[in-house]
This record gives structure tokens, C-alpha cells and sequence, in this order.
């Protein structure tokens, strides 16, 4: 009887798609980047995605902030719930078939598409704000870039980086499963090329003020975590200069305030954007208890709270679980109407940024008065 039914279908269609060729039209749930991306607003709405796709739980919505930790270090924090996938992570024993690792690489790359497909088509945008979207698609770009060679590649500084191999880099738009199905690595040193190239355009074309978007400022600020990381340190130190030279941003008095905030504070250079609309942000959900509204993944160690000196205010930020007593960060404590933004930079990086430039440089008066 199925048979029969979806025959009768087949038929169906081929009757009336033969008759009329008004049903030969782009499906409107569901169209192709040729038309979504032939016109300026269906950029800009592209961007708004790829922006979007930065949130991802996988990318910055926590899961990198998240799996670099646990795979850093076992004494300021432990898994306090069944997660076998952040397990082996905690533990440096990866299985291939890791989820979690792979979820980041799978959606890292699905950002960087999305990226490309904006670039591909840019030209279609109005001349006025082509080159701010472009620097907004390039500042998204490298960022994804940065985490995945930071995750996937070893350290500028860890041997050659001309010869270390990196992650395949991935410029042109993947329309089909066979464009770029099995790239090559390509080499820390070329993936850093690109990451300066895209940092640089994103810097010199993008506006001082860009709403809650990535700002010229916010590609200073990431450009000078990259000059770090290369030990370049008179370069980073410019870039991080120029954030704290434009009175752009503030250090928040209150410590506490620093996180968890529904809409970006003065302090905060670039952070991802969550709403009600969302549920819930990854780091939220990890971090917090779970009758806080978390799921209570991850806890604190009485060794990392011992650390702190007398009167410092960080020490501040924790509390015990009222279901097991055990020790939670306040920064990603649940609202209860909705969840804080995930800062990604902020000023404070900044001056952090400069006193250790001045540090490898000499300059210790200049790095205390940072401190």
C-alpha cells in the first residue's frame, strides 16, 4: 500500500510539473547562496549569521573556552558530572571519535564557509559599507582561524612554523560535498599569514563603533593576543596601545559586573551576544549548578581558591552548589531571566596585554604601573 501511495505521488508530480512551469521556483524554505547572497541586505543578513555562527556552542559560545582548560590543566578545576567526551579531554587521553573535539573543528569550518560565501559575493554590497562588511567577515575569519591553530596546530614558538603543519585553510566557499572535501594541512606559519592579512584589513576598514559587531578596536585587541602568541612583543603592545589610547572602553570599578551581563559593559571590547531567545549560553550551562539552572559540569578546586591573597576581590567570585556544596564560578551563573553575554576581550586584556610587553622589554616600571 505505501508503494502504491508514493507512486501515485511520483505520478502526481510528474503530471503537474509537466503541465505548468510556475512550480519550477526556488523553494522559499530553503534557497540557494545565488539568490540569498545576489543582493546587499542578503549579505548583511549573511553576516548577521556568520556572527551567529561565532556563538555556536562549539566555537565561542564555550566549548573552546571550555575544552583549552580542561586540557591545560587538572588542579583549579574538575568534572563533576558524566561527560565522557570532556572526560578524556580532563584526563589527555583523546579518543578518535571524540565529539566534542570534533564539534568544534566541524563548526569552526562552518563559520569560515559561511565567511567565504560573504567574501565571494561582497562586491553586491553597497559601496558605502563594503569594505565594514568585508572587515567584519575577515575579523570573524581569523578569529576561527586563531582557535583552530591554537587547538589543532602547535605554537608558533614550538619549533618551525614553516614546516609544522597547521589546519587546511579554506578560502573559497564550499557549495557542494565535493569542494574542499579532503583538504591538506597547511603550515602554522601560512595559517598565521592569513589570520594577519585578515586582522589588518579588519582593523584599517572596520568603524571605531560598530554596535555589538567587531569594531577596529576589536581587531586591534585580537591582533595584539596574535602578535603575543608570536613573541612579537613590540607589535602587540602597539595594538594594544592603540585599544587603551582611544578611550573607547573602561575598567569597570566593580569586579563582579565584569560578567554575566545581558548588554555589553564599557569594559568590554567584543563579547558574543545572548538573549532570552537563546535559553542558554554554553558557559552558563557548564559552569553552573544545577539548581542555579546549569547542568553543572565543571567545578572549583579549594587548591585554586587558595591562591588568592587576602582582600583580593576575585577570590570573591564563587559559590557553593546548594544541591552538593560543592565550589562553582559566579562569573557564569545563570540569570534568571536570561543569560550574560560571553566576553570574549576585554580592556583589562589590554593592560595585561602591555605589561607583559614591557616585561620581555624592559621596562618593569611601566609594567608594574599596568598591573
Amino acid at each position: 500500500m505505501k508503494r502504491i501511495n508514493r507512486l501515485f505521488w511520483i505520478l502526481a508530480i510528474y503530471f503537474f510539473t509537466s503541465c505548468d512551469h510556475r512550480l519550477d521556483i526556488e523553494p522559499q524554505q530553503s534557497i540557494s547562496n545565488q539568490v540569498a547572497l545576489s543582493t546587499d541586505q542578503g549579505v548583511k543578513t549573511a553576516l548577521v549569521g556568520a556572527y551567529d555562527a561565532l556563538a555556536n556552542r562549539s566555537v565561542w559560545g564555550g566549548n573552546i573556552m571550555i575544552q583549552s582548560e580542561m586540557f591545560a590543566e587538572t588542579d583549579n578545576q574538575f568534572i563533576t558530572s558524566f561527560n565522557f567526551s570532556l572526560g578524556e579531554i580532563f584526563a589527555k587521553n583523546i579518543f578518535v571519535d571524540n565529539p566534542s573535539v570534533a564539534n568544534i573543528w566541524i563548526d569552526c569550518y562552518d563559520a569560515i564557509n559561511i565567511v567565504n560565501n560573504i567574501l565571494a559575493a561582497v562586491s553586491v554590497v553597497d559601496e558605502a559599507d563594503r569594505t565594514a562588511v568585508e572587515g567584519s567577515a575577515r575579523f570573524i575569519r581569523a578569529a576561527v582561524y586563531f582557535e583552530l591553530i591554537n587547538l589543532y596546530g602547535r605554537t608558533w614558538i614550538d619549533g618551525d612554523p614553516t614546516s609544522n603543519p597547521g589546519v587546511p585553510l579554506i578560502t573559497l566557499p564550499s557549495t557542494d560535498l565535493t569542494i574542499n572535501a579532503e583538504p591538506k594541512r597547511n603550515s602554522v606559519a601560512e595559517v598565521y599569514a592569513l589570520i594577519l592579512q585578515d586582522l589588518h584589513f579588519a582593523r584599517d576598514n572596520l568603524p571605531e563603533n560598530n554596535g555589538i559587531f567587531a569594531s577596529t578596536y576589536a581587531a586591534s585587541a585580537l591582533l595584539s593576543r596574535v602578535y603575543l602568541m608570536q613573541e612579537e612583543f613590540a607589535l602587540a603592545m602597539t595594538e594594544a596601545q592603540r585599544v587603551i589610547d582611544s578611550d573607547a572602553f573602561a575598567l569597570l570599578p566593580d569586579f563582579t559586573s565584569v560578567f554575566n551581563q545581558s548588554s555589553n559593559s564599557l569594559e568590554d571590547i567584543f563579547a558574543i551576544q545572548y538573549t532570552s531567545q537563546d535559553q542558554t549560553n554554553p558557559n552558563s550551562f557548564f559552569h553552573s549548578g544545577r539548581n542555579e539552572g546549569g547542568f553543572g559540569v565543571v567545578a572549583i578546586t579549594d587548591a585554586h581558591v587558595s591562591l588568592y591573597e587576602e582582600g583580593d576581590r576575585r577570590a570573591n567570585l564563587f559559590y557553593l552548589d546548594q544541591l552538593n556544596g560543592l565550589r562553582r564560578t559566579a562569573k557564569w551563573k545563570v540569570n534568571a531571566t536570561q543569560d550574560g553575554n560571553v566576553t570574549i576581550i576585554r580592556l583589562a586584556e589590554m593592560y595585561l596585554t602591555r605589561a607583559e610587553c614591557r616585561l620581555r622589554q624592559g621596562d618593569l616600571s611601566g609594567a608594574a604601573s599596568d598591573l
